[in-house]
């Protein structure tokens, strides 16, 4: 505790300008005040107050506190402070020095120095890449605390490895100073504590660009003592990383400061399962943002936590190739009661879900979601497909998301009691605006969407046009997974009432294969072009909303409550703000003409289910309120749907399963290693155990060549369903004619006879007359369909 408090006093005294010896690097250095150490590459001279010190050759060893200012240039030589010495303060003054087998400088351990760049000089520390000692070349041993600061510039080259580490128990700490880090592998690092607190950092990494991880996996010394925290308050950091952009195996703190993140190439960059980490923020505990401003162009999630996530300031431009903001635990936006002062700014232009949590709260914030597949997702691979942990609450904000697929996507419940969401969604093959598996709850707040209607609440809304039946879960496939994958949200149109939203962006498609898989990509600027990616069409709207449609929700005295653009077709428009009152008639025009007409309601119908999983017995039974046949108990599968016999089939032969009691869910998403388990039972093999529910499914699919199990979490798509099967058929001779299917020519090399197989056996039939769409996703209905019929054979 005390080296921990000192090194935080000697920040904020560096910060503020307040150390003498800060003040002497200002202005001049006389040996009456300090020893002045010149550095040529052939030896070491010293003159002056301190005497602390020894030389040997071009060697500086430090051994009593003092002011040492250093200046020369040296090809070999090094700085060390010795063990235990405190009260030590390195100035720079105009200093080249390079180590050619350690580090340039090195605190031994529990020793404490500052290091302050002199003002108006350039100053240069760099081992070299033979170097025999690959650490760092500025090295802070096991309990020692270092402190940069000054208003000079300091270029630290890490050519061995890395660029400033810290080990065991290290506290580093940058105020303000001009810092540049080249590093082969992480730029600036320490186990324990590092805390930024101003300056300008430049840093560029073939690893972490900064990094706090203790050395948990050494199995003669395992650190189990050091915390691994970061903590920003201020400065400039623009960094470009190999892998993350700031990681802490800890606690990652933002408070304030600008930042320019990159990793990996940014958000276009393909990756594969095996793909280092290369997320923007990263933490292994908790991730909190109150301040700051976040600009992050990341190749996986933009901002990541093992744990919660807590965003309750600063402004966030977020670009990434997965998730915007992900924690595995809560997602928290804003806090309630927050002022505006402190309200965050959200924009991610770029991203494969938007925002994921176990929980996502939403209190306050202006938050801007484009996702190629959900918008929002209450989901998290640790639990599932199902649990009662997962839910969407939103109290507050304003909320504007353009989702290929799912819009808000929870695996259980949402809650809506505050703020305003206008939300889009895919509107094809079920994925819609708004898609729940438990209860939507509404009970406040301005709502604007499609999808499926809220089952309870105390604020009325209003529905028109073919909107899905309540509860019963369409989204939310295996393991967590969302709605489909790979769609892009038609249109350009700002869709809102204010003009000031951004454009959305264009999506590229899924370019997935079966042993990898391309997180969609957008590229910068274009216009979208009404098509989801894989060739999945849309619904053709029976209200004629298309691309740029304007849609006007109106009372009945002809005021307009509400105005919007669709950026595309929408089967339905949900609708409710504070206006809506129950009993009371409303009208939703298109392009200023009437397409129907709508009673408010309440939202009554509980549609909660228990989590368990369920295998339904045969036979059609009334659904709980006697209208309609259903396949066993599923609300969701009446008798007279294109997939009822094929659910019918997989169910009553404990191929699949219910996703609940009530809900089949055969629109939701099928992930890889659910279908590798599912062929598994078919070829009679037990797929119960293993560490993970998929382990046994996936290890036979991998005895038997049917599929190189890799990435089991993911969708999978229509020609990988093809492939398996084909594979599991013994890949035998049969070729269809695929030419009267204009995407045809996008089916992938490796599963082209698959397709051609099960296309001439009635296995795999058209999307639409004219289109496969190969790499869509398989929902678990085509699964369900594509089984019986592949059984039938």
């Amino acid at each position: 505790m005390k080296k921990k408090l000192l090194a935080a006093l000697l920040a904020s005294a560096l910060a503020a300008g307040m150390l003498p010896t800060s003040a002497c690097a200002a202005s001049h250095y006389t040996t009456a005040n300090a020893t002045l150490v010149t550095l040529t590459d052939s030896s070491a001279t010293a003159k002056g107050k301190y005497t602390g010190y020894e030389i040997d050759g071009t060697d500086v060893s430090i051994t009593a506190a003092g002011t040492y200012v250093f200046s020369g240039d040296c090809d070999n030589g090094s700085i060390t402070v010795k063990k235990g010495v405190t009260g030590v303060t390195i100035v720079l003054n105009g200093l080249t020095l390079t180590n050619d087998d350690s580090a340039a400088i090195t605190l031994n351990k529990t020793a404490e120095a500052s290091l302050i760049a002199a003002a108006g000089t350039t100053n240069t520390v760099a081992d070299t890449e033979g170097s025999n000692d690959e650490n760092a070349a500025v090295k802070v041993k096991s309990g020692a605390s270092l402190s940069i600061g000054g208003t000079g510039t300091l270029t630290v080259d890490g050519n061995a490895k890395n660029g400033i580490k810290g080990a065991a128990d290290a506290v580093i700490t940058v105020a303000e100073v001009k810092l540049n880090i080249n590093a082969a592998n992480d730029g600036l690092s320490c186990d324990d504590e590092l805390n930024i607190t101003g300056g300008t950092l430049s840093i560029t990494a073939g690893g972490d660009a900064v990094k706090a991880s203790p050395d948990t996996g050494d199995t003669e010394n395992p650190d189990t003592t050091s915390l691994g925290n970061v903590t920003i308050s201020g400065g400039t950091l623009t960094l470009n990383a190999t892998e993350d952009g700031i990681q802490a195996d800890g606690d990652l703190t933002i408070s304030g400061g600008t930042f320019h993140v990159k990793t990996n190439g940014g958000h276009t960059t393909a990756l594969t399962d095996d793909s280092a980490s290369c997320k923007g923020f990263k933490a292994g505990k908790t991730l909190t943002v109150t301040g700051g401003t976040l600009t992050v162009d990341s190749a996986d999630d933009a901002l990541h936590a093992n744990a919660d996530v807590s965003i309750t300031g600063g402004t966030l431009t977020l670009a990434t190739g997965d998730d915007g903001v992900h924690a595995d635990n809560d997602l928290v936006i804003g806090a309630k009661g927050s002022s505006s002062t402190t309200t965050p700014k959200i924009s991610i232009t770029a991203s494969y879900e938007g925002l994921e949590g176990t929980t996502v709260n939403v209190y306050s914030g202006d938050i801007d979601v484009a996702a190629s597949d959900d918008g929002v997702n209450a989901a998290s691979s640790q639990l599932g497909e199902r649990s009662d942990k997962y839910a969407i609450n939103i109290a507050g904000g304003d909320l504007y998301i353009d989702a290929g697929s799912d819009g808000l996507d929870s695996n259980n419940d949402i809650s809506m009691t505050g703020g305003k969401v206008e939300v889009y969604g895919a509107d094809a093959m079920m994925d819609a605006a708004i898609d729940y598996d438990g209860t939507f709850t509404l009970s406040g707040g301005t709502l604007f969407g499609a999808g499926m209607e809220p089952t309870a609440g105390t604020q009325a809304y209003i529905a028109v046009g073919e909107t899905s039946p309540s509860g019963g879960g369409m989204g939310g496939g295996p393991n967590g997974q969302g709605g489909g994958q790979g769609m892009t949200p038609p249109g350009d149109a700002n869709g809102t009432t204010d003009g000031n939203r951004p454009t959305p962006p264009n999506f590229s498609g899924n370019t997935s294969t079966d042993g990898t898989f391309t997180p969609p990509t957008k590229p910068s600027g274009g216009k979208a072009d009404g098509k989801p990616s894989g060739n999945l069409p849309n619904r053709e709207s029976a209200l004629g909303i298309k691309e740029g449609s304007v849609i006007t929700v109106q009372d009945s005295s002809g005021k307009t409550l509400y105005t919007a653009t669709a950026l595309g077709s929408m089967s339905s428009v949900i609708f409710s703000s504070a206006d809506i009152k129950e009993g009371e008639t409303y009208t939703v025009l298109v392009d200023g003409t009437s397409v129907g007409t709508a009673e408010a309601k309440l939202g009554t119908t509980d549609s909660s289910s228990s989590m368990g999983t369920f295998k339904p017995g045969q036979g059609g039974q009334p659904n709980q309120n006697g209208s309609q046949a259903t396949v066993g108990s599923f609300k969701d599968v009446p008798q007279n749907s294109w997939f009822a016999s094929a659910v019918q089939y997989v169910t009553s032969n404990s191929l699949m399963n219910g996703t609940s009691t009530t809900a089949f869910s055969p629109s939701a998403t099928m992930s890889r290693g659910m279908l590798m388990t599912v062929l598994a039972r078919y070829a009679g093999e037990s797929t119960e155990g293993g560490t993970v529910w998929y382990e046994k499914g996936m290890n036979w699919a991998k005895n038997k060549g049917i599929s190189d199990g890799s990435a089991p979490n993911r969708n999978i798509t229509r020609e990988q369903l093809a492939a398996m099967l084909y594979r599991y058929a013994g890949e035998p001779d049969g070729a269809a004619d695929l030419s009267a299917y204009t995407d045809a020519g996008s089916v992938s090399a490796y599963a082209e006879k698959a397709v051609q197989w099960c296309v001439k056996n009635g296995i795999l039939t058209g999307k639409t007359s004219s289109t496969l769409a190969p790499k869509a996703t398989a929902t678990r209905a085509e699964c369900a369909a594509m089984l019986q019929r592949f059984a039938a054979l």
